[in-house]
């Protein structure tokens, strides 16, 4: 059963569609990355799904056609700004959203305590929230929207401005909730991290929904073939580059200096690119280093847009 049902979503602004006709639907406890770049239309649908917005048309149902209006306390939001009070301190921010939510002070003290701990912050939790890293502010973010221990968590342009590390801390919490069960839901236009982490991904451009399906399906549909790059002792020669085309049969090979760049299709592609440097070393060359480059969710966003993406 669908967690989340968007059925024929459009919404304009005076003359102007932002959403066209946009329907999808998310399961329980799969990780998914609603993707796009700068005009995409990812904000306002997910303001639509939040109920923030109302569609110009199109319904929005959450757990088998209930509105957003019955379901709220089963939904966080972790917005790409800060969603606190920056003069509390991290346990005042806490104990005051706690307090939104309508815990109990008992229930409340068990909660925040768990959360700041699980999310490693627990040591700043008589820091003033303004004087947070904005990688601990995002955890403090996510803290904040989990109080309520809500079923499905939406995460706004979630990893903006993290470093590596804190980047990685961020996803292993965010796998760690799916795992528990959770549905989450992300905007983001970092593609190799929605491939890595995603279970479903919807690409959209200019308000239309464009396809939508696993990463692993999609790169293998959409995303191209794979290119072997070779780095050899010295330029390859023009009847050495020929030879190699007719091995291949085919009649797209690079070179760029001591560089040759080898498109291979998918199948067979190990038994050509052995092919390939058997002949490379029959001819007297030397192989320095090899690399193949596979097909990436960023190459299937290009080949279905005709443009690579650019952040909101």
């Amino acid at each position: 059963m669908p967690v989340i049902n968007v059925n024929a979503v459009s919404k304009s602004f005076g003359k102007k569609k932002v959403l066209d006709n946009v329907s999808f639907d998310i399961d329980e406890g799969e990780i998914f990355g609603l993707l796009g770049s700068n005009g995409a239309g990812k904000s306002t649908l997910t303001s639509i799904i939040l109920g923030l917005e109302k569609p110009s048309s199109g319904e929005v149902y959450f757990f088998d056609k209930k509105k957003m209006s019955s379901v709220r306390k089963e939904i966080g939001f972790v917005p790409q700004e800060v969603a606190f009070y920056k003069d509390f301190t991290v346990d005042a921010n806490m104990n005051f959203f706690a307090g939104i939510y309508g815990l109990k002070r008992g229930a409340a003290k068990k909660r925040i305590e768990y959360l700041l701990d699980w999310l490693a912050i627990k040591e700043y939790s008589k820091t003033k929230a303004d004087l947070l890293s904005g990688g601990y502010q995002r955890l403090l973010n996510i803290a904040i929207a989990l109080l309520h221990d809500p079923k499905v968590l939406f995460l706004d342009e979630p990893t903006v401005g993290l470093d590596p590390n804190m980047r990685k801390l961020f996803w292993e919490k965010i796998l760690a909730l799916k795992d528990s069960g959770k549905t989450i839901i992300i905007t983001t236009h970092y593609m190799d991290e929605a491939e890595r982490i995603c279970s479903k991904v919807a690409l959209m451009k200019k308000g239309k929904l464009l396809v939508i399906g696993k990463p692993v399906e999609l790169i293998k549909k959409y995303g191209g073939i794979k290119v072997m790059i070779l780095e050899v002792s010295e330029p390859v020669k023009e009847e050495d580059i020929s030879r190699i085309k007719i091995v291949l049969k085919q009649s797209m090979v690079l070179a760029r200096g001591k560089l040759l760049f080898i498109p291979l299709e998918q199948e067979h592609g190990l038994e050509k690119m052995l092919a390939v440097v058997q002949l490379l070393m029959g001819q007297g060359y030397n192989i320095t280093s090899s690399t193949m480059k596979e097909p990436s969710l960023e190459e299937v966003f290009l080949n279905l847009t005709g443009e690579k993406m650019k952040a909101d």
